[in-house]
């Protein structure tokens, strides 16, 4: 009993009885644990070895909704069980870890800014250090966006809460409560992630999927292989198709002024594009079944 709790992490959630939808409790504490599942799972996909890990629940305990979990840990090589107990090791990483990044998210006021982050990532890494963690092989820590996917996962799930009711994390005596008022959108995490912004406009075909009918929504195109979704700021066309003067249909392509913004990120990967319709110059009809020639 006494390893598992070494080895062990507590959720509480304090909540306001007789009021607010009941399952609210519920629903966040099952968001949470799939959050900390994905934490603990990139957390450990930063080594060069096929390690994984699950959650299993210890322990329940009512009043407040308390639940404790152990994280079972595979994969851990033979020659370096060899020299120590490394699920061990491993645990108590994890557990260091989804503790600093608690800590990180209680130090930051209304903004999360790219230095913020590279001072959790730093966090991470000295935790790892400090393990000995790092005598496993290619140890890295794990990329910035993968871990702002987390730390919002994190925050969303505790969105299900009314004003009154708190959640609290513990390991090892150590507790330190969530915190709740900070909110990063992806807009944030795009914004901490890019580098570069490339912007240009030039003149292409793209086929139309999906057209916005009532004009409060982006309108879906075929382009460059993929699927994008663009507003079409072209008004004064874009008032004549809304008041059915100009006939397109999904399956159409528009040769049109397309304005492209890219995102590129600090290893040069691309963050983010944005797409605009800034002028349509034609709509292309398909061929009709009497034109095509066999």
């Amino acid at each position: 009993m006494d390893t598992n709790k070494e080895s062990a992490f507590e959720v509480t959630i304090d909540f306001e009885r007789g009021s607010g939808d009941p399952t609210r409790v519920f629903r966040t504490m099952s968001d949470l644990i799939k959050a900390f599942e994905s934490l603990d799972e990139h957390l450990l996909s930063s080594f060069d070895v096929a390690l994984n890990t699950s959650l299993v629940l210890d322990e329940v305990e009512t009043g407040s909704l308390k639940a404790r979990f152990r994280d079972l840990i595979a994969g851990v090589p033979d020659e370096a069980l060899k020299d120590g107990e490394w699920k061990k090791v491993l645990g108590h990483f994890l557990l260091r870890a989804k503790y600093a990044i608690l800590n990180w998210l209680n130090e930051q006021d209304d903004s999360v800014n790219r230095e913020n982050v590279r001072d959790l990532e730093e966090e991470i890494a000295k935790i790892a250090e400090d393990t000995n963690i790092k005598q496993l092989p290619a140890y890295g820590a794990p990329r910035a966006d993968i871990l702002l996917s987390d730390v919002r996962s994190i925050q969303e799930s505790l969105g299900h809460l009314e004003k009154n009711d708190s959640a609290a994390y513990e390991y090892d005596g150590q507790q330190i409560s969530f915190n709740r008022d900070l909110e990063i959108s992806s807009e944030i995490v795009r914004d901490v992630l890019t580098k570069e912004v490339v912007k240009h406009s030039s003149k292409q075909v793209v086929k139309v999927k999906k057209p916005d009918y009532l004009g409060k929504s982006m309108w879906s195109f075929q382009y460059a292989g993929h699927s994008i979704d663009a507003k079409v700021s072209h008004t004064d066309w874009l008032y004549d198709f809304q008041k059915r003067a100009i006939d397109v249909r999904p399956g159409d392509a528009l040769r049109v002024l397309l304005y492209e913004e890219t995102s590129y990120g600090y290893d040069q990967e691309i963050v983010h594009c944005h797409y605009e319709i800034e002028k349509v110059y034609e709509v292309i009809k398909p061929p009709s079944q009497g034109q095509i020639e066999f």
